[in-house]
């Protein structure tokens, strides 16, 4: 690379820098890229995009055209198109409502609802002068019913990763199972965060004297009840084990939790929690908002949660194509939105929000023309870069670029043999560029694959 480079510095140094020696610069640049991805392992699949957004020019592409599997990347595209269709500030709403002896609880597809603003909303209910109800009615009519994405793998399993989507969710759909040891030979104890008689423990683990811990945390769905099986060895010398699994029935967990709040401040609650539509007269006792979706996009890309992306996608969809909102008609806005960009006409295939499908497949050349299309909306421009993980800091690459923090700024991607990243970065003489390189039909540790990644980009930076 010195070999290259340095002659070039001597030719570029006069007073006059003449159009040949640029062109000998741009051609050695390249050449230099192209010999470090000529020199990966065969196995890997390598693209890129590097365009110059200072200069208005494309630097380097290889592969740049060539479709690849996205997985988390796809999630600038889902959250790109939020920010353009639904707004900066916009909220989601959660209603609860009084009809007769009974409660409505009416979601619009808030992905940040958490436990303690279900137990806000059961002291405002109690604080209204309610002293017993009937039955509870959980509402998620806002969106169509089906859980998963398109393509999703059957076999994930109960894990944060493969969320279930309903517009009344709560705690990002997972409930925290928190694991301590007892007496050997005893179970260890177990207890549930928040607190709830929706999940029915059965604790088949064991407390040891000594060794490995080998506990496994499986959650069921049996006879309408969510099961936590555990099970495994616990060494009594074990501190704590946190393990967070998905619960299904979502809406049932909501209104399972007012539930239990509201018997614990007095509220007698003679009926049950079941599925219900609002009727069209109703009392409204209490509305939760949700943060602005600046913030939720900030929480979207910064930690890449599947859970936020696949509802905002079905919420696009019912703020723009009507209720319920789906995650067809999300996606017919985010092709209205790609057209704006510019690159609907090019070859892609998107079917979920966040990326976790494997049908997806888009190219570098079309999430770099996004972000050079982001770079130009003034009204959401910082709202999005704020969002993407930084270099060296947080989020997804707070242990990527260490040595030079603060200098990427970029959207990760990552499942079995695929790896992306996409975002801005800025070189070393203060050109700000805008790239994607992707990467798939590996076996390798993803490990190396990263460093390669990282390695070659800190090359562009050098010499662009």
């Amino acid at each position: 690379m010195k070999r290259i480079i340095l002659p070039l510095i001597v030719l570029l140094s006069g007073c006059a820098i003449n159009k040949v020696a640029l062109v000998s610069y741009v051609v050695a640049s390249h050449e230099t890229i192209t010999e470090f991805i000529q020199s990966l392992p065969p196995e890997l699949t390598f693209g890129i995009v590097v365009y110059d957004l200072n200069e208005g020019q494309l630097l380097y592409e290889y592969n740049g055209h060539k479709l690849f599997t996205p997985a988390s990347t796809l999630k600038l595209i889902t959250a790109a198109t939020a920010l353009a269709k639904l707004g900066t500030d916009y909220k989601f709403k959660t209603y609860f409502f009084k009809n007769g002896d009974d409660i409505y609880i009416k979601g619009t597809g808030d992905p940040l609802l958490l436990s303690k603003d279900v137990e806000l909303a059961a002291r405002e209910i109690k604080w209204y002068g309610i002293d017993s109800l009937r039955h509870i009615f959980v509402d998620e009519s806002y969106f169509d019913t089906i859980r998963k994405g398109k393509g999703w793998m059957w076999d994930e399993g109960p894990h944060p990763f493969n969320p279930n989507i309903s517009a009344l969710n709560v705690n990002y759909d997972l409930i925290e199972v928190i694991i301590k040891p007892s007496d050997v030979g005893n179970p260890p104890r177990v207890r549930l965060e928040p607190p709830t008689n929706f999940i029915v423990i059965c604790n088949n683990a064991v407390t040891i004297d000594s060794g490995e811990t080998t506990i496994e945390v499986d959650r069921v769905y049996e006879q309408t009840v969510n099961k936590l099986i555990i099970k495994g060895e616990l060494p009594q010398s074990y501190g704590e084990l946190r393990v967070y699994r998905t619960v299904d029935e979502p809406a049932l967990y909501v209104g399972y939790l007012l539930k239990e709040n509201l018997e614990r401040m007095g509220v007698k609650v003679c009926g049950s929690v079941v599925y219900g539509v609002t009727p069209a007269e109703v009392e409204t006792l209490w509305v939760h908002y949700s943060p602005c979706l600046s913030k939720i996009v900030f929480e979207l890309n910064k930690w890449s949660s599947n859970f936020i992306a696949e509802h905002l996608l079905k919420a696009i969809g019912a703020e723009l194509k009507g209720v319920p909102g789906t995650a067809d008609k999300g996606l017919t806005v985010v092709e209205e939105f790609l057209e704006e960009v510019g690159i609907n006409d090019y070859p892609h295939k998107i079917v979920d929000g966040s990326g976790l499908s494997r049908y997806n497949l888009i190219s570098p050349y079309e999430l770099v023309q996004l972000l050079i299309y982001i770079y130009h909306q003034f009204s959401y421009l910082y709202e999005f870069v704020a969002s993407l993980p930084i270099g060296g800091i947080d989020g997804t690459l707070r242990n990527r670029f260490e040595s030079t923090p603060y200098v990427v700024r970029a959207k990760t991607g990552t499942m079995a043999g695929v790896s992306g990243l996409a975002g801005y970065t800025i070189t070393e003489n203060g050109h700000l560029l805008a790239f994607a390189m992707m990467t798939q039909g590996y076996t390798m540790p993803v490990k190396e694959v990263r460093t390669y990644q990282d390695s070659l980009l800190q090359i562009i930076r050098r010499i662009y």
